[in-house]
């Protein structure tokens, strides 16, 4: 069968998270719940972070979609501008990575759903990014970006730290 688009931008998110969770595996002798501090700044802590990014994958490609939320309810709190704490009953970063790990698995599945047509629609949220374009498949683009951006931090954070990935 030949990939569909939607197959191939599938398979582009699905190998970026696994380099997210590549430098996520680097971090675990790390307090994931504390803000990190290098330099007189202070980043977000590694549980926010992480949080961060299911709430953006369930946002970014199953909501703007049409698609209705595959992620807790909780999750709500990581939105983009957020204030960088933890929510009230946070789980454990354990808990959060089989989250994050579910939530993927039922985005890739409902992205891979998607037609030619559902892509070239309007997202559900009226979102549009530099040209104006508002396309679904402009968000599944930002989503894989957003991703990508974010591999940064989490390679600069090994490093605060003094771990080595490459």
């Amino acid at each position: 069968m030949a990939a569909t688009e939607a197959y191939t931008l599938a398979d582009t998110m699905d190998k970026t998270r696994q380099l997210i969770r590549y430098y996520i595996s680097g971090l675990k002798a790390q307090d994931p719940y504390q803000p990190i501090e290098f330099g007189g700044l202070t980043f977000n802590s590694i549980y926010w972070l992480t949080a961060h990014l299911v709430w953006a994958e369930d946002n970014l490609i199953v909501r703007s979609s049409g698609g209705g939320s595959v992620a807790p309810q909780w999750i709500q709190h990581y939105h983009i501008g957020g204030d960088g704490t933890l929510h009230e009953g946070h789980g454990d970063y354990k808990a959060l990575l089989d989250t994050m790990k579910e939530v993927h698995e039922k985005a890739l599945t409902h992205l891979r759903s998607l037609t030619d047509d559902q892509l070239a629609a309007e997202n559900t949220m009226g979102m549009a990014f530099g040209d104006g374009d508002k396309s679904v498949r402009m968000m599944v683009m930002h989503a894989i970006r957003h991703e990508g951006t974010h591999i940064g931090n989490y390679a600069y954070l090994c490093k605060m730290k003094g771990v080595k990935m490459v």
